[in-house]
């Protein structure tokens, strides 16, 4: 799903905040929390980049519970902020079919709340979760790919305690370079755009994505500049992408 935004109700400044694994161990999200207010106060348009939170390492022992609590999250900033405009971008780790089905149902018109689904198309740049790089490309892949994760149920209680020590002993860190080393994500990436007419050729100049966890401030690649604001993970730098908009395509 690409949602295009309407050129004539374009904001001038947008902010990307996505990987924040709220609900997870390792989520320092909440240390972050006045980072983002001040982040969002000062961009008119809020993009929720996908994996706010974690439904397979949730802490809530019910999907029902954890759905609820993603729910208020999201509702609490609406309402600490009306005059602002929040979109919602999907992940794999917050794909689950009943937060979602939800969340589509929050969209109405008139509203400072919008689900995009996949991929934001504004001016000439777009802004996606960025696992589409798992898809090699390919639109079928990639759905795929997130399906398995709308069908994984939370993990075990007794995976918890090894999850923890990974990430206490920072081999996720080690674990997300080797997976996602920036120069191939953004190939990947660039593959995915180019092949559902979002590259350069179709205006792209700027990509911003998540997913990988690592920052990536601007690398120039065919004739584009992409972006990653890391993610609110421990031991994992966290510098969400503010973004001037333009309409020129």
């Amino acid at each position: 799903m690409i949602h295009t935004w309407p050129r004539d109700q374009m904001p001038k400044q947008a902010v990307f905040i996505s990987d924040l694994h709220l609900m997870s161990t390792r989520s320092t999200a909440e240390q972050h929390h006045t980072q983002i207010a001040s982040l969002i106060e000062r961009n008119e348009m809020v993009v929720w980049g996908g994996d706010l939170f974690d439904f397979r390492w949730s802490r809530f022992s019910s999907e029902i519970e954890a759905v609820d609590f993603s729910l208020d999250y999201l509702q609490q900033w609406r309402n600490e902020y009306p005059d602002k405009q929040f979109v919602f971008l999907c992940g794999n780790h917050d794909a689950s079919p009943v937060f979602l089905r939800e969340l589509r149902q929050q969209t109405e018109p008139d509203s400072n709340f919008v689900f995009a689904g996949d991929v934001l198309r504004i001016g000439d740049t777009v802004m996606l979760h960025g696992d589409q790089i798992e898809g090699r490309g390919k639109m079928q892949r990639f759905e795929s790919y997130r399906k398995k994760w709308a069908d994984k149920k939370r993990a075990a209680l007794w995976r918890f305690a090894g999850y923890d020590a990974i990430v206490a002993a920072r081999a996720h860190k080690v674990a997300a370079a080797l997976a996602h080393r920036n120069k191939m994500a953004i190939r990947k990436l660039n593959r995915f755009l180019v092949l559902h007419d979002l590259g350069p050729d179709s205006g792209t100049r700027r990509v911003v994505f998540g997913h990988t966890h690592r920052l990536i401030g601007g690398f120039e690649h065919d004739q584009m500049q992409f972006f990653n604001g890391g993610a609110a993970i421990r031991h994992v730098p966290f510098r969400p992408v503010e973004i001037e908009l333009t309409d020129q395509v």
